[in-house]
């Protein structure tokens, strides 16, 4: 590109462009955003010629010249860019995409011209307060004599400054940019869809969900699970900004467009602490082949961290579960409406991942996604179904059937085998095993530690979930689980702190509130407990879990009428549609109708109600735990006494 011969600084929104140096900066404060060179040359043409629709052709001439490049490398460039603005294609501020046509910079620009002293002094009054400008005014006019009489000599000054830099770069790691040795951590984000029609939206999360799989299965780094991600799925915010908010050291991003039976993915991948795009590519395929540029992606950022990995690691990361194209997109649909976490949406997961199971009968990840919707099912269904988790534990042996070392189906099964089959020690194994296969699954993490909360193993289970958080520490569930190891140690005030700071992260999240509230009650304050227990049941729905346990917390603090008036309720609702016969005997355990109670504990643990878990450390058991019914009524779950 033709330069200018005198200097230019071009003023865009928060934005200002230095066309002498080259570099981008953000007006407040004058902080340099990073950029390759093509993109520099490409914005700076568009901001040139800003209002004006340029081609494609015009462009590529202009910032490849003499160069074979393809189309697709404006493209990239000008994703790149759109990336830096935190650009939204559906409301663009910046750069305007014409289908067939090309791109025009529609942001208003402010030309100044300076020379390059001036030039210089509003780069540098953006990084100084005005009294530190009026002082350097000052020296600049001061009496020549003055400074002749105490000179500073440049071989004097500029090694102090190098080695003033030297040591703030040594001293302080903080102030360094990770190298690609240090990347750690990383945070796969939804791929933004660019197809025309929009229909193809489940490909953008679920390719960054089966990349993160994908890399969860290396031990030399951590990724962040994806329904921690999936909050971003529609945000324009800067990449490097969502991966300091995920705490990640890098982030991968990406595009990803189907045209037909043609699919095209571009990928970077970001290192969050300054921005620095360490890798980009575009992959172009057949739609058929979907999981070959999956396999592509995967391998170049494994290349590109330099990350080690032994043959059995290496085999297991090149494995594919399927050859069968059609087999694969209904597991990635499945995927895509696991992580939405609604009854419907689990219920439309389950019937893609029975579909992708018929047309391959040996995809052992189809099953275990089976295993996994299965297992969480009972807590979004509508209705309850009481052969869920047994199609759970169908699911997840006939995937171990097919490969043993699936992480996910070992969670899956061990979930099922305490929570239905009261098998302790079977649960601990296959958890275990899971952890042995994939260390870093948070969920894994997380589930074991509750387990072992409800074997009253407190330390061990604190551990597990300081783990979990560790893996995904944004996750609300994860920061919650430990207040349910406390609350069942009778560690009241540290539930309170737990439960205050993921409340801080959301005032809304009723799981935190339910355990805020009982704490409260425990600690003594009865009245604010059951304020928080009335918001909790209001807000979702009249859960009948939630009535069970204030109705309990009631007729403990003496109010027998409104326990009965909950006790009532839940008859009523029993009228309808299922209600676990674990909440009648709360209420009754409340109001000290040991006989009654004890009648409906049995009746659970006959019926493999997943309740049955807390009955070891639940608080609401504290008055009959010597009871020697309730003690058999332990030992006919099998737990240890």
């Amino acid at each position: 590109m033709q330069e200018l011969s005198e200097s230019r600084i071009y003023e865009f929104e928060e934005f200002r462009l230095d066309a002498k140096s080259r570099r981008l900066f953000r007006r407040a404060g004058g902080e340099l955003v990073p950029l390759t060179p093509k993109a520099v040359e490409l914005l700076l043409f568009l901001v040139r010629n800003a209002g004006r629709m340029l081609s494609k052709e015009e462009l590529l001439d202009a910032v490849w010249e003499n160069s074979f490049v393809e189309e697709a490398n404006l493209s990239q460039t000008i994703f790149v860019l759109r990336k830096t603005f935190g650009e939204n294609t559906k409301k663009p501020r910046f750069i305007l995409t014409a289908p067939n046509r090309g791109y025009q910079f529609i942001a208003p620009v402010k030309e100044i011209n300076a020379d390059d002293e001036i030039l210089e002094e509003s780069f540098f009054s953006n990084n100084h307060s005005s009294e530190t400008q009026d002082s350097k005014f000052k020296i600049q006019t001061s009496n020549p004599k003055s400074e002749i009489r105490n000179p500073k000599p440049v071989w004097l000054i500029v090694p102090l400054v190098l080695l003033i830099g030297f040591g703030i770069y040594w001293f302080y790691p903080a102030a360094k940019p990770a190298t690609v040795r240090e990347i750690k951590t990383i945070a796969v984000l939804p791929f933004e869809d660019l197809s025309a029609e929009q229909t193809e939206k489940y490909l953008g999360v679920s390719l960054a969900d089966a990349l993160a799989n994908k890399f969860g299965g290396l031990k030399q780094i951590t990724v962040r699970p994806t329904r921690t991600v999936l909050k971003y799925a529609e945000s324009r915010e800067d990449a490097s900004k969502i991966g300091r908010e995920l705490q990640v050291d890098a982030v991968l991003d990406g595009r990803i467009q189907r045209v037909g039976e043609r699919i095209r993915v571009s990928v970077q991948l970001i290192r969050t602490s300054d921005n620095t795009t360490l890798w980009t590519e575009n992959f172009d395929d057949q739609f058929t082949n979907f999981f070959a540029v999956q396999d592509s992606i995967s391998q170049k950022v494994v290349g590109s961290l330099a990350l080690k990995i032994d043959e059995k690691e290496r085999e297991k990361f090149n494995r594919r579960g399927t050859e069968n194209a059609a087999a694969y997109q209904e597991y990635l649909l499945g995927r895509f409406f696991w992580n939405k976490r609604s009854a419907d949406d689990l219920n439309r997961a389950i019937e893609h991942f029975n579909r992708a199971a018929q047309l391959d009968g040996n995809f052992a990840e189809s099953y275990a996604g089976l295993a996994e919707t299965y297992a969480i099912y009972p807590f979004y269904a509508v209705v309850e179904d009481k052969e869920a988790l047994p199609k759970a534990r169908e699911a997840a042996t006939r995937a171990l059937e097919i490969d043993s070392e699936l992480a996910e189906a070992h969670t899956a099964l061990a979930y099922v085998q305490s929570q239905y089959d009261f098998d302790w020690r079977g649960a601990e194994k296959s958890y275990l095993r899971a952890i042995e296969l994939n260390p870093n699954h948070a969920t894994t993490r997380q589930w074991y530690g509750e387990f072992l909360t409800f074997q009253n193993r407190i330390e061990e289970s604190l551990a597990q979930m300081q783990k979990a958080i560790e893996l995904d520490p944004t996750s609300l569930s994860a920061n919650n689980a430990p207040a349910l190891a406390y609350n069942a140690s009778h560690q009241f005030e540290k539930a309170l702190e737990t439960t205050d700071k993921v409340l801080q992260m959301d005032a809304n999240f009723l799981i935190a509130q339910h355990y805020r509230a009982r704490a409260l009650f425990f600690l003594g304050k009865r009245e604010e407990a059951f304020e928080i227990y009335r918001k909790v049941i209001a807000a979702s729905n009249a859960s009948a879990y939630f009535k069970a346990d204030l109705g309990c917390l009631y007729g403990i603090a003496g109010r027998e009428t409104d326990a009965r008036k909950i006790l009532v309720e839940l008859v009523e609702t029993a009228k309808s549609k299922s209600v676990s016969p674990y909440y009648f005997a709360m209420v009754h355990i409340g109001l000290n109708e040991r006989e009654k109670a004890f009648e409906y504990l049995r009746k659970a643990v006959a019926e493999h109600d997943n309740n049955v878990i807390v009955l070891k450390v639940g608080a609401n058991f504290d008055t009959v735990r010597d009871d020697p019914q309730f003690i058999e009524i332990l030992r006919s779950a099998n737990f240890q006494l």
